[in-house]
């Protein structure tokens, strides 16, 4: 199976969430925050409506990775905090579909009537920039600093 035939579906259930692999999540380089911490904390992630997980499944339904963004009201962005795939993917692995996908979500969210219009630009957390240029991706001139 290659990454396109994986599909994007939408958790909200804090059961499904658990069954997420935890080395999806521990593979990600250069992240700030423990994997144990963030299970725990997955119950007010998943309540709050800004917040959007998707994992994406094979043909059995086997959890293969995921992807979590972040509606900002302020920017009217999507911000994507996470996106993870088995290594098995990565070879095939296509950020191009997964940001097409975002693309549609957004189109597809602005047709409801939320009282928020999302801009079609994505802001992007990433410890690989190079990867995202590839695809259309700019380094923005405002850059997080951890001090």
């Amino acid at each position: 199976m290659k990454f396109d035939e994986l599909k994007f579906v939408r958790i909200v259930n804090i059961a499904v969430f658990a069954r997420i692999p935890r080395y999806l999540f521990e593979q990600i380089e250069g992240r700030s925050w423990g994997v144990e911490r963030l299970y725990a904390f997955a119950p007010l992630f998943l309540d709050n409506d800004a917040n959007y997980f998707w994992v994406l499944v094979d043909d059995e339904q086997v959890i293969k990775g995921v992807l979590w963004a972040v509606i900002d009201v302020l920017s009217q962005k999507l911000n994507v905090i996470v996106f993870t795939v088995d290594k098995q993917y990565q070879d095939s692995f296509n950020l191009k579909n997964a940001l097409d996908f975002l693309r549609n979500f957004i189109v597809n969210f602005n047709k409801d009537d939320n009282g928020i219009k999302l801009k079609e630009k994505i802001n992007w957390v990433t410890a690989q920039p190079e990867k995202l240029k590839q695809i259309g991706g700019q380094i923005l001139t405002r850059i997080m600093v951890e001090v």
